[in-house]
């Protein structure tokens, strides 16, 4: 009794935040060597939705609108698809002003209101010039284009759903999505328009762990 009480494992190792490699595992361990997208990627390690399935040998794309997080990717994912980009609905690789506050910045915008208004309460920000495209067109030019998608993972800090708008769901096809939605009850979830979005598409929603939603596409 003491060794089952004090000796026994009583959790799994994770990278994701919140848990979402463990929570969705059963969802994806089947498929051998697959195909992640990963929009606003932060850390290549830590806190990482992806890194899990990297580690077992699937290769990806890996997007941020920040130059020094995708230069720690390149560093400790040089086996990835690496791009510095900030998704829109519409675009091809056109320049905007980006403002980020602080070097690894938790926190980075197009949006000048947002930025001057952070700036008022006493944060700074840098502004640098980033390319804007929709996922299409940076899937497109990457050497996976028109890869079926196994794994969408989405973290654009309130423009989730511009980034899925911008993605042609009959091309790519993505078999589990999991995106950021901050509300506190499911029904407040299943009345956004996030969530409409993809059951319109043909997606369940099948588990929710911290603020991200994981949604699997209906079998055919």
């Amino acid at each position: 009794l003491l060794r089952k009480i004090y000796l026994s494992r009583t959790s799994m190792r994770h990278y994701s935040q919140y848990g979402e490699d463990d929570s969705t595992y059963q969802h994806l361990a089947s498929i051998h060597r697959g195909f992640f997208v990963d929009v606003g990627c932060f850390h290549p390690v830590k806190y990482s939705n992806t890194y899990r399935w990297y580690r077992k040998g699937w290769r990806g794309v890996n997007i941020d609108l920040d130059p020094i997080k995708i230069e720690a990717f390149k560093m400790v994912r040089g086996k990835d698809e690496n791009l510095v980009y900030a998704i829109s609905k519409e675009g091809t690789g056109e320049l905007r002003d980006c403002y980020s506050f602080g070097r690894y910045s938790l926190m980075s915008t197009l949006d000048k209101e947002f930025a001057e208004e952070q700036r008022r309460l006493g944060k700074r920000y840098v502004v640098r010039k980033v390319p804007v495209a929709s996922l299409d067109y940076v899937l497109d030019n990457s050497r996976f284009s028109g890869r079926k998608i196994d794994l969408l993972n989405v973290d654009a800090e309130g423009y989730d759903l511009s980034v899925l708008e911008s993605l042609s769901f009959e091309k790519y096809s993505p078999f589990l999505i999991l995106v950021e939605l901050h509300q506190h009850t499911i029904e407040k979830v299943m009345e956004s328009d996030l969530y409409k979005f993809l059951v319109g598409k043909s997606y369940d929603l099948v588990n929710w762990t911290g603020p991200t939603l994981v949604f699997k596409r209906k079998a055919a």
